[in-house]
């Protein structure tokens, strides 16, 4: 791989440890997949950012680079934490979690990180332009960055998001080459009754379509032009789950994807699949491991539910109380619950007897404090992931439907 001059100085430490440590592993991930060069980035987004997920050795890693005195070259948001900052005690989470995600917290506030602490900083927190080189973790912001913005980013891993933000670069593979962007499987929806899908249709909808791309870049054709972005945050997350998808080019949304012959640069797809009615309720049956059941818990937002969503809930509750035996937590950022509360909306939850939680996951959570048996999800993602990381059964439904569990109609 070629480097500049300045790169090599970076590599032999003339820049300082943390630097050379940086560039070693962004230079030793190029050379295993191909790249040419390095290329500048204008953003980053740390995925590397609960102390859940990177434990003690990421911890000391962090540590390591804030005392040394480097500072982040670019923009770096970070995804979600281990815990609620503000309401840790409440959520009965283990005060030595709470004592290392605080010295994480501290380690990327002295490296200039902006402090997000979401899993959708595209809502609230990144600024993104179409075409723009980006350094990218959490998979879901990743095929959203790639699918419906524009922009370029490779699915990075814990760390290496870090050092990409410490210099300023990475390496030139994957995704940010042209040719690495075309689609080749071609997905048709065959009769789906598009306008009346819900976000929790979508989540199947990516999830399925995830499941059968693997590391390809699917095209979508049939998902109308007006799709919310909530909608395609839920598909987004669904399919980067099911599979390793981190570009999707649905036509007429993706910028670069205006067309069929656009998003597939003017060649025959591969494949061509048609999902109708039949296959999206299977996909949605799949995500449930149990079937109708009462709830110890209705868990909404993941990816982080966003002022809208949030509005959309206090709707539907406003005047009821959630039932005795069941808990509903909402997760969302603390920017989007910021303006939630001016909003007077986190108060209309919460009265109905529901948390607004910001800057975590419940899949973070030490879920044996609560003694939950049962979740209720609208998320595709959370659906899959919480059996194996919290021993829950899961029941995915629609956000009505796990509404309608959580709470008393009167």
């Amino acid at each position: 791989m070629f480097l500049t001059k300045e790169e090599e100085a970076i590599l032999d430490g003339e820049y300082g440890e943390a630097l050379e440590i940086a560039m070693s592993v962004l230079v030793k991930m190029g050379d295993m997949y191909g790249a040419d060069k390095m290329i500048e980035i204008e953003n980053a987004h740390i995925d590397a950012a609960s102390y859940a997920t990177i434990y003690d050795a990421g911890l000391y890693f962090c540590e390591k680079f804030s005392n040394s005195g480097v500072s982040f070259k670019v923009p770096a948001t970070l995804n979600t934490s281990a815990i609620d900052f503000e309401r840790w005690r409440e959520l009965r989470l283990p005060k030595s979690l709470v004592e290392k995600q605080i010295r994480l917290a501290k380690a990327y506030r002295k490296m200039g990180a902006i402090t997000t602490w979401t899993c959708a900083p595209y809502q609230y927190g990144a600024n993104l332009r179409f075409g723009q080189n980006i350094a990218w973790g959490e998979s879901n912001a990743v095929i959203f960055a790639n699918s419906v913005i524009g922009a370029r980013t490779n699915r990075f891993g814990d760390l290496i998001d870090v050092c990409a933000a410490v210099v300023g670069k990475v390496p030139r593979f994957g995704l940010y080459v042209d040719e690495n962007r075309r689609g080749n499987i071609l997905f048709k929806l065959d009769r789906l009754p598009v306008k009346s899908l819900s976000r929790s249709d979508y989540a199947a909808l990516g999830f399925l379509i995830g499941s059968m791309t693997g590391t390809d870049v699917p095209i979508v054709m049939g998902i109308p032009k007006n799709v919310t972005i909530d909608q395609l945050k839920f598909f987004g997350a669904a399919a980067a789950t099911s599979g390793s998808v981190a570009l999707c080019h649905i036509c007429g949304v993706t910028p670069e994807a205006k067309n069929l012959k656009e998003a597939s640069g003017g060649v025959k797809p591969d494949e061509k699949i048609s999902i109708g009615i039949n296959e999206l309720n299977d996909a949605k049956e799949k995500l449930s491991t149990v079937g109708e059941k009462t709830p110890n818990i209705v868990a909404l937002g993941c990816p982080h539910y966003s002022v809208e969503e949030l509005r959309k809930v206090a709707r539907f509750i406003k005047g009821k109380r959630v039932k005795e035996n069941v808990e509903l937590w909402i997760f969302t950022s603390r920017l989007a619950k910021m303006l939630a509360r001016e909003m007077g909306i986190v108060q209309l939850i919460e009265k109905a007897g529901g948390k607004v939680i910001a800057d975590s996951c419940l899949l973070y959570f030490p879920i044996e404090q609560w003694g939950f048996k049962t979740l209720m999800t609208d998320s595709a993602k959370m659906a899959y992931y919480a059996p194996g990381l919290t021993k829950m059964d899961v029941i995915f439904k629609s956000t009505e439907k796990c509404l309608r569990a959580a709470v008393n109609d009167n």
